[in-house]
């Protein structure tokens, strides 16, 4: 059975920001030798709500498949972790149980799916790489599905992450109904629209979508940010 996280990291001055921004491509070399670390992506964040154009430079994220959680935590007695504990002034984990997938992250399919567990919090991860000949059209349409998405009553959370700026994006939501996320994505005008023309003209070179059991949520933050999510079951 695998293990899978996502952890958020806030970077409080501006020596600490660099560094994080340096770790985008120098982090690489140690996360790829980890053991028990099946699948990871280190990326940056958006300003605003979802997809973001804007970036916020104070916080990342890390996304995790591990083989076991017993990995997971011997992993944070690693080096380089030790020293991003040492730049960051707030840290946030998601323990995420992935029950519904489609699509491929880089052509892979990293998430070992399970039987959904009884949960009052679920998250998404909804990511696409964009055509460079479509970037424009895709950012064009974006506003109008985040304007609306931020009235959402069941949405609880909701961030822009990434790996590279304009082309690699995804968000990170989390929902107290899973009806409510799937009237969203399916049912809301707008939203519809955007998907329907991203069909027809083909705007993604790749996309995920995977709905996750939100089992466990914990850490400490700068601001109220997590800390007034409700608890796990």
């Amino acid at each position: 059975m695998s293990y899978t996280k996502i952890s958020f990291f806030h970077f409080p001055n501006k020596a600490s920001k660099w560094w994080a921004f340096k770790q985008m491509q120098l982090a690489h070399e140690n996360l790829a030798q980890v053991s028990g670390l099946n699948f990871y992506r280190l990326m940056g964040s958006g300003a605003g709500e979802g997809f973001s154009i804007k970036p916020d430079w104070s916080v990342y994220t890390l996304l995790q498949v591990w083989d076991t959680e017993e990995s997971a935590i011997n992993f944070n007695q690693s080096a380089w972790y030790q020293d991003l504990l040492n730049q960051i002034n707030g840290e946030w984990h998601f323990d995420l149980s992935p029950y519904h997938s489609k699509g491929t992250w880089k052509g892979e399919k990293p998430f070992v799916l399970e039987k959904p567990e009884d949960h009052n919090l679920m998250a998404v991860i909804t990511r696409a790489r964009i055509k460079w000949t479509h970037l424009l059209p895709f950012w064009i349409s974006v506003p109008a599905v985040s304007k609306v998405i931020s009235k959402q009553k069941s949405l609880l959370f909701q961030k822009g992450i990434g790996e590279w700026p304009l082309i690699e994006q995804a968000t990170f939501s989390i929902w107290n109904r899973e009806q409510a996320m799937k009237e969203f994505a399916y049912q809301q005008a707008e939203h519809r629209k955007v998907v329907q023309k991203t069909r027809k003209l083909k705007w993604y070179k790749e996309e995920q979508f995977t709905r996750f059991a939100v089992l466990n949520h914990s850490g400490s933050w700068p601001n109220s940010t997590f800390e007034n999510l409700p608890k796990t079951l």
